[in-house]
């Protein structure tokens, strides 16, 4: 599905189609784009990049549409690394004295949490390592 180019979220880059190789909701899901552009929150004057999931609910754009700043998309990519990590059985380790992950303190539901967590990843884990893949790929050009 073509990505509007009239909306606040200003596409620079897109993938449309997404729904085609949107994981295992490819086919079955209201996710139909990708872009980085010129975030809509901007004020004047301001040109801050975002990365948006394009959502349609098969009448109009969603205004359920994700945008997040382009380093939290990262950082969110470098954090779903640490989980596979830990569900692999190892303890999140930190990657510099900033960006410490820890597991999260659920009370009673911690432990069960990370079984769910790893069931999920290990459900979703052909899907996970093609975007993996595709990252690792993007990463190594970048030199």
């Amino acid at each position: 599905m073509k990505i509007p180019m009239h909306l606040g979220h200003r596409p620079i880059l897109t993938v449309e189609d997404y729904e085609k190789i949107d994981g295992p909701y490819k086919d079955d899901t209201d996710a139909q784009g990708l872009s980085v552009g010129i975030a809509q929150w901007n004020g004047a004057g301001r040109n801050e990049l975002s990365a948006k999931v394009w959502r349609h609910s098969g009448e109009r754009w969603s205004r359920q549409s994700e945008e997040l700043p382009l380093h939290r998309v990262l950082d969110l990519a470098t954090l779903i690394c640490k989980a596979i990590q830990t569900s692999a059985g190892g303890q999140p380790t930190p990657l510099d004295e900033k960006f410490k992950v820890a597991v999260a303190d659920n009370g009673n539901d911690t432990s069960s949490l990370l079984v769910a967590m790893g069931a999920e990843l290990g459900k979703n884990q052909e899907h996970i390592k093609a975007s993996l893949d595709r990252l690792k790929k993007a990463i190594s050009e970048l030199k």
